[in-house]
């Protein structure tokens, strides 16, 4: 049985509303590291472009939010497990990246080398907020 033409459009829009908010977010990335690297902007004016971006990836995560709200609960689990197995691949690969960076400190002078324990507590921090959801 094949579901009605409407239903699937329907279907599609969380989706296309995510591929659009994520583009938006990667493009403002690509367009803020443009600028940084081109302009060598004043500083305080570097904070403002390097800001841009983290505004379109709030306005993605809150895409994302609702679409996960409007979904049925299969498709929620299967969000949670991407999200689970995507949060454990970026810790090694931020270990990895630590681990080849070295001693040599960014631009903020922290090294690559421990960032991926920060995400350890940050997840343990969103987990809190979510788990105050159900109580």
């Amino acid at each position: 049985m094949n579901a009605p033409s409407s239903v699937v459009a329907a279907a599609d829009r969380p989706s296309r509303s995510i591929f659009i908010a994520g583009a938006a977010w990667f493009l403002s990335y690509v367009a803020a590291r443009y600028a940084i690297d081109a302009w060598d902007p004043k500083p305080h004016w570097d904070i403002a472009i390097a800001s841009f971006p983290v505004l379109a990836f709030y306005w993605f995560v809150w895409v994302v939010e609702r679409s996960l709200k409007a979904a049925d609960e299969l498709r929620r689990r299967v969000h949670l497990e991407a999200l689970g197995l995507s949060f454990l691949v970026t810790m090694l690969v931020l270990m990895l990246l630590g681990l080849l960076d070295g001693p040599s400190g960014g631009r903020l002078g922290l090294s690559l080398r421990d960032m991926w324990a920060v995400l350890p507590p940050l997840y343990g921090l969103c987990f809190l907020a979510a788990n105050q959801r159900y109580r």
